[in-house]
């Protein structure tokens, strides 16, 4: 099957279906497995696209074992506390259990924000090509994270966001994939995801992530490892060397604030490892599930 016809059989198993919250709709796409290798619940958080289908495929892999729930960010909830209790209400109305959050990106800064207002509904956290929001940071890391949030950037980003023609978005968006994706077959497969996404890419939604990207400043220095005790040996962390989104320190960071982490160090393939060394992503991360939920 082509990339297009495993979507149609994914929403087929995961179909659309929209919760009604107290402060706005949810709409995300829930595959409750009737005979689950274990009875853990995977909910996939998508980096600063927000887009949840176009990590479908990442999805797909553990659908034979596990629940799965994907989503993009819905624009009823306009910053990062407000997503992270949304995700929280929606999880208790489907009555998701034992969750993981698996966060790229962005998505891995979301899952801690979740994480730690939210510690009794998550039992571990799969993060991968992210940092911290701890303050336990060096000059060179606050010049990195600065970078990516400065009121300027964001204001200068937004105005961008807002006047590029609809038609160049999704063009767009390919190009800066092309970019962190080195490898020609991750590159090609992407672009056909995207292209499944491009009714999702809008002006709009582009500015909705912008805020939500800013909105980071909120948390950043308030993270600390109290925060996140009650995940002890239950985080698992992939980098890359060839990531140069986050700084070595950022990095190093999030390991320091997590109770005994897994740290897989050199996931080959740069900001988008997860795809480039696709095998070894879903290998590791199964083996990581297994052990830890064998009585489950």
């Amino acid at each position: 099957m082509n990339i297009k016809e495993r979507f149609v059989e994914y929403e087929k198993k995961a179909p659309l279906k929209v919760a009604k919250l107290k402060h706005g709709n949810f709409a995300y796409h829930y595959y409750k497995n009737e005979n689950p290798k274990l009875d853990v619940t995977l909910v996939f958080l998508a980096g600063g696209s927000g887009l949840g289908n176009s990590i479908f495929y990442l999805a797909e892999a553990f659908m034979s074992k596990y629940h799965l729930i994907t989503f993009n960010y819905p624009m009823d909830f306009p910053n990062n506390a407000a997503l992270a209790d949304a995700m929280a209400e929606l999880f208790t109305q489907i009555g998701a259990k034992n969750i993981y959050l698996i966060g790229q990106s962005y998505g891995g800064l979301l899952a801690q924000i979740v994480a730690r207002r939210h510690p009794d509904m998550i039992k571990g956290l799969i993060l991968s090509g992210t940092c911290s929001l701890s303050g336990d940071i060096n000059f060179e890391g606050m010049c990195n994270i600065v970078d990516m949030i400065h009121p300027k950037k964001v204001a200068k980003n937004i105005k961008m966001d807002k006047r590029i023609p609809g038609f160049l978005l999704t063009p767009m968006f390919k190009l800066m994939c092309k970019r962190v994706l080195k490898d020609k077959k991750s590159a090609n497969l992407f672009s056909d995801i995207i292209d499944l996404c491009k009714d999702d890419l809008t002006n709009d939604y582009f500015v909705h992530m912008d805020m939500l990207l800013a909105d980071l400043a909120t948390e950043f220095g308030s993270h600390k490892p109290e925060d996140f005790i009650m995940f002890d040996h239950e985080v698992l962390i992939f980098f890359s060397k060839e990531d140069t989104i986050f700084c070595d320190n950022l990095k190093d960071a999030l390991v320091s604030i997590m109770p005994n982490p897994v740290v897989i160090p050199d996931l080959k393939g740069g900001h988008l490892a997860l795809l480039t060394s696709f095998d070894e992503y879903v290998s590791t991360l199964n083996s990581f599930l297994e052990d830890r939920n064998k009585h489950i």
